[in-house]
């Protein structure tokens, strides 16, 4: 018998998608580059290493706005130096933005 992994759906769209991002938390800090992105997460690279399940506080740095933060993101995947990352927690007003930043770039 074989098992087949349930196909995850997304929730959002993801936009491709270049800018930086900080994070920082009691264990560790860095910066990454984000290679695509939505208001539920993104994709990024990283040459500090990070392990899944690791949470931070995100400056998200879209081109030409000022930093979103994202109070609590986790490290959902790490596959060499990218990981995936789920926004768990930031101000409706922050989320608000990234929303609108997305809607106007597609």
């Amino acid at each position: 018998m074989t098992v087949e992994k349930a196909k995850k759906v997304r929730k959002s769209r993801r936009v491709d998608l270049r800018c930086q991002l900080g994070f920082s938390s009691e264990e560790i800090e860095g910066d990454a580059h984000v290679t695509n992105i939505s208001t539920g997460g993104c994709r990024a690279e990283s040459e500090i290493n990070v392990a899944e399940g690791l949470q931070f506080v995100v400056l998200l740095h879209l081109p030409g706005q000022t930093p979103l933060k994202i109070e609590r993101a986790s490290v959902r995947w790490v596959k060499g130096n990218s990981f995936g990352l789920s926004f768990i927690l930031f101000l409706p007003s922050e989320r608000a933005k990234l929303q609108h930043y997305l809607e106007a770039i597609k």
